[in-house]
Protein backbone atom coordinates (compact mmCIF):
# COMPACT_ATOMS: atom_id res chain seq x y z
CA UNK A 1 0.00 0.00 0.00
CA UNK A 2 1.31 3.74 -1.28
CA UNK A 3 1.87 6.04 1.14
CA UNK A 4 -1.08 8.35 0.02
CA UNK A 5 -3.35 5.36 0.33
CA UNK A 6 -2.01 4.80 3.80
CA UNK A 7 -3.08 8.79 4.41
CA UNK A 8 -6.69 7.93 2.67
CA UNK A 9 -7.44 5.53 4.91
CA UNK A 10 -6.16 7.34 8.25
CA UNK A 11 -8.59 10.15 7.10
CA UNK A 12 -11.66 7.89 6.64
CA UNK A 13 -11.11 6.02 9.65
CA UNK A 14 -10.71 9.01 11.60
CA UNK A 15 -13.30 11.23 10.44
CA UNK A 16 -16.53 8.54 9.06
CA UNK A 17 -18.41 8.62 12.00
CA UNK A 18 -18.24 12.94 11.98
CA UNK A 19 -18.83 13.09 8.41
CA UNK A 20 -21.97 10.26 9.14
CA UNK A 21 -23.76 12.06 11.72
CA UNK A 22 -23.53 15.01 9.89
CA UNK A 23 -25.34 13.46 7.10
CA UNK A 24 -27.93 12.15 9.21
CA UNK A 25 -28.83 15.12 10.82
CA UNK A 26 -29.40 16.48 7.05
CA UNK A 27 -30.84 13.41 5.42
CA UNK A 28 -34.09 11.74 5.86
CA UNK A 29 -32.50 8.34 6.18
CA UNK A 30 -29.44 5.94 7.15
CA UNK A 31 -28.74 4.91 3.62
CA UNK A 32 -28.98 8.74 2.33
CA UNK A 33 -25.90 9.87 4.69
CA UNK A 34 -23.98 6.33 3.99
CA UNK A 35 -24.21 7.49 0.42
CA UNK A 36 -23.07 10.91 1.39
CA UNK A 37 -20.01 9.60 2.96
CA UNK A 38 -18.99 7.76 0.37
CA UNK A 39 -19.22 10.00 -2.18
CA UNK A 40 -17.73 12.65 0.27
CA UNK A 41 -14.80 10.13 0.13
CA UNK A 42 -14.94 9.76 -3.46
CA UNK A 43 -14.10 13.67 -3.80
CA UNK A 44 -11.87 13.39 -1.29
CA UNK A 45 -9.87 10.75 -2.97
CA UNK A 46 -9.71 13.04 -6.03
CA UNK A 47 -8.48 16.08 -4.19
CA UNK A 48 -6.36 14.35 -1.89
CA UNK A 49 -3.69 16.74 -2.80
CA UNK A 50 -5.27 19.43 -1.39
CA UNK A 51 -6.08 17.85 1.78
CA UNK A 52 -5.16 20.44 4.85
CA UNK A 53 -3.03 20.37 7.95
CA UNK A 54 -5.21 17.60 10.07
CA UNK A 55 -6.17 20.09 12.57
CA UNK A 56 -8.46 21.71 9.60
CA UNK A 57 -8.93 18.01 7.84
CA UNK A 58 -12.87 17.45 9.62
CA UNK A 59 -13.46 21.18 8.46
CA UNK A 60 -12.55 20.86 4.89
CA UNK A 61 -14.56 17.19 4.73
CA UNK A 62 -17.51 19.06 6.09
CA UNK A 63 -16.91 21.82 3.24
CA UNK A 64 -17.15 18.47 0.64
CA UNK A 65 -19.88 17.23 2.01
CA UNK A 66 -21.60 20.33 2.38
CA UNK A 67 -21.19 20.56 -1.80
CA UNK A 68 -22.13 16.80 -2.68
CA UNK A 69 -25.16 17.21 -0.33
CA UNK A 70 -26.26 20.19 -2.14
CA UNK A 71 -25.64 18.23 -5.63
CA UNK A 72 -27.61 14.99 -4.38
CA UNK A 73 -30.43 17.10 -3.09
CA UNK A 74 -33.39 17.70 -5.45
CA UNK A 75 -36.56 18.73 -2.78
CA UNK A 76 -34.61 20.35 -0.31
CA UNK A 77 -37.51 22.62 0.14
CA UNK A 78 -40.04 19.89 1.10
CA UNK A 79 -37.96 17.73 2.93
CA UNK A 80 -36.43 20.53 5.53
CA UNK A 81 -39.01 20.47 7.72
CA UNK A 82 -38.49 16.15 8.02
CA UNK A 83 -34.93 16.28 7.88
CA UNK A 84 -34.77 18.72 11.08
CA UNK A 85 -38.41 17.14 12.96
CA UNK A 86 -36.14 13.83 12.74
CA UNK A 87 -32.97 15.71 13.76
CA UNK A 88 -34.62 16.29 17.00
CA UNK A 89 -35.84 12.86 17.84
CA UNK A 90 -32.67 11.54 17.49
CA UNK A 91 -31.38 14.21 19.76
CA UNK A 92 -34.24 13.19 22.18
CA UNK A 93 -35.07 16.55 23.36
CA UNK A 94 -33.89 20.11 23.22
CA UNK A 95 -30.62 20.98 25.16
CA UNK A 96 -33.19 23.32 27.28
CA UNK A 97 -36.13 21.89 28.05
CA UNK A 98 -38.43 25.14 28.48
CA UNK A 99 -39.00 24.58 25.44
CA UNK A 100 -42.63 23.12 24.16
CA UNK A 101 -43.33 21.15 20.98
CA UNK A 102 -45.32 24.28 20.24
CA UNK A 103 -41.86 26.17 20.00
CA UNK A 104 -40.05 23.14 18.14
CA UNK A 105 -42.60 23.78 15.69
CA UNK A 106 -42.44 27.05 15.07
CA UNK A 107 -38.42 26.78 15.25
CA UNK A 108 -39.04 24.43 12.21
CA UNK A 109 -41.42 26.39 10.22
CA UNK A 110 -38.86 29.77 10.52
CA UNK A 111 -36.05 27.44 9.34
CA UNK A 112 -37.56 26.15 6.29
CA UNK A 113 -38.41 29.59 5.01
CA UNK A 114 -34.82 30.45 5.74
CA UNK A 115 -32.45 30.34 2.38
CA UNK A 116 -30.33 26.77 2.08
CA UNK A 117 -27.14 29.17 2.60
CA UNK A 118 -29.15 30.81 5.79
CA UNK A 119 -30.16 27.26 6.98
CA UNK A 120 -26.73 26.19 6.44
CA UNK A 121 -25.13 28.31 8.81
CA UNK A 122 -27.82 27.60 11.73
CA UNK A 123 -27.01 23.88 11.53
CA UNK A 124 -23.56 24.12 11.74
CA UNK A 125 -23.66 26.31 14.84
CA UNK A 126 -25.97 24.54 16.65
CA UNK A 127 -26.16 20.82 15.23
CA UNK A 128 -22.91 20.79 14.94
CA UNK A 129 -21.60 23.34 17.80
CA UNK A 130 -19.06 25.05 14.96
CA UNK A 131 -16.83 28.28 15.87
CA UNK A 132 -17.01 31.00 13.32
CA UNK A 133 -13.11 29.90 12.09
CA UNK A 134 -14.54 26.11 11.32
CA UNK A 135 -17.36 27.81 9.95
CA UNK A 136 -15.72 29.69 7.68
CA UNK A 137 -13.32 26.92 6.60
CA UNK A 138 -16.51 25.11 6.05
CA UNK A 139 -17.79 27.47 3.51
CA UNK A 140 -14.18 28.70 2.43
CA UNK A 141 -14.18 31.93 4.05
CA UNK A 142 -12.85 34.10 6.48
CA UNK A 143 -13.78 34.07 10.15
CA UNK A 144 -15.08 37.18 9.92
CA UNK A 145 -17.36 36.83 7.10
CA UNK A 146 -18.76 33.28 8.54
CA UNK A 147 -20.11 35.90 11.67
CA UNK A 148 -21.01 38.14 9.55
CA UNK A 149 -23.10 35.52 7.79
CA UNK A 150 -24.54 34.06 10.74
CA UNK A 151 -25.48 37.46 12.40
CA UNK A 152 -27.48 37.83 9.02
CA UNK A 153 -29.08 34.01 9.13
CA UNK A 154 -30.45 34.67 13.27
CA UNK A 155 -31.84 38.05 12.05
CA UNK A 156 -33.67 36.51 9.51
CA UNK A 157 -34.82 33.68 11.31
CA UNK A 158 -35.52 35.48 14.62
CA UNK A 159 -37.81 37.77 11.98
CA UNK A 160 -39.29 35.24 10.86
CA UNK A 161 -39.98 33.44 14.12
CA UNK A 162 -41.49 36.61 15.55
CA UNK A 163 -43.82 37.32 11.80
CA UNK A 164 -45.12 34.01 13.00
CA UNK A 165 -45.57 33.95 16.94
CA UNK A 166 -48.28 36.30 17.87
CA UNK A 167 -47.29 36.13 21.58
CA UNK A 168 -43.95 36.40 23.27
CA UNK A 169 -41.58 33.90 23.20
CA UNK A 170 -37.55 34.11 23.98
CA UNK A 171 -35.77 32.48 20.51
CA UNK A 172 -34.22 29.06 20.89
CA UNK A 173 -31.34 30.77 19.05
CA UNK A 174 -30.27 32.70 22.18
CA UNK A 175 -26.77 31.52 23.26
CA UNK A 176 -24.77 33.51 25.52
CA UNK A 177 -21.69 34.56 23.79
CA UNK A 178 -22.34 33.66 20.71
CA UNK A 179 -25.12 36.24 19.28
CA UNK A 180 -23.62 38.59 16.66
Amino acid sequence: MSNRDEEFARVVVTHRNALLRYGLRRLDNPSAAEDLVAETFVVVWRRFDELPPRIEELFWLYGIAGRVLANLRRGRQRSMRLEARLAFEREGELANPRYTREDVEALLAALGELSPEERELIQLTYWEKLSYREIGIVLGCSEKAAGIRLSRARRQLRERLNQSSTEETVSPLRREGTDS
